[in-house]
């Protein structure tokens, strides 16, 4: 009889204690924005591609904001760099430019922000402008280290058009995911008075930016 009370004594004991622990409850995965770059173009007549992961290429975001003391409207650029920590070789292009109250808001608001660069697809085409304040710029580095840059005054033929805009959030920001088509020269000084050109024919660029 005693055996029999030890038992159940040490059942109760063990259902107790396996009553007591606690289940780890491990939360779903948080869902974050596809973000994968790619160029593709003609750069003075060479076929060009530059993938993700490749060569060492990957996507940079940055932007720059030129305040201006209220009542006055202050205007942000945003950058998206496809570059590569192995080569030279990179563009970048810049869309601008977004105004905002400084005054009220460190930075434009998410619905200005997404706002703006879907109403970049109409009118679909984009104006060049110098550092992309007022529209857009491309800079282009070869493999040698020079900078070559758009210009708003160029005689040549260019053009820039958004051709998908995409705003997407998720943990780590907000993000406009874009794909832009574009041809035009780029320049850089070669001298006081004189410079050198090259063309970039069907760029196709697939990147992002942040607010």
């Amino acid at each position: 009889m005693r055996t029999k009370k030890i038992i159940a004594l040490t059942l109760l004991l063990s259902l107790v204690v396996f009553g007591c622990v606690k289940h780890e409850v491990i939360p779903p995965p948080t869902p974050l924005v596809d973000l994968v770059p790619h160029f593709t173009g003609v750069i003075n007549g060479t076929d060009v591609e530059y993938t993700d992961d490749v060569d060492g290429f990957n996507a940079e975001t940055s932007e720059a904001q030129y305040i201006l003391p209220p009542p006055e409207l202050s205007t942000v650029v945003y950058f998206c760099d496809m570059n590569s920590n192995l080569i030279n070789t990179a563009v970048k292009v810049a869309v601008g430019g977004l105004q905002w109250d400084a005054g009220a808001l460190d930075k434009p608001s998410l619905t200005q922000f997404n706002t703006f660069f879907t109403d970049r697809l109409t009118p679909s085409v984009l104006p060049f402008s110098l550092n992309g304040k007022e529209g857009f710029e491309v800079t282009y580095s070869d493999n040698f280290g020079n900078v070559w840059k758009s210009d708003e005054t160029s005689v040549n033929a260019q053009s820039a058009v958004f051709t998908e805009i995409e705003n997407e959030q998720d943990g780590t920001g907000d993000y406009s995911k874009f794909k832009l088509e574009f041809s035009c020269h780029v320049y850089r000084n070669i001298g006081l008075n004189e410079r050198d050109s090259i063309r970039i024919e069907n760029g196709i660029f697939e990147g992002w930016f942040k607010r």
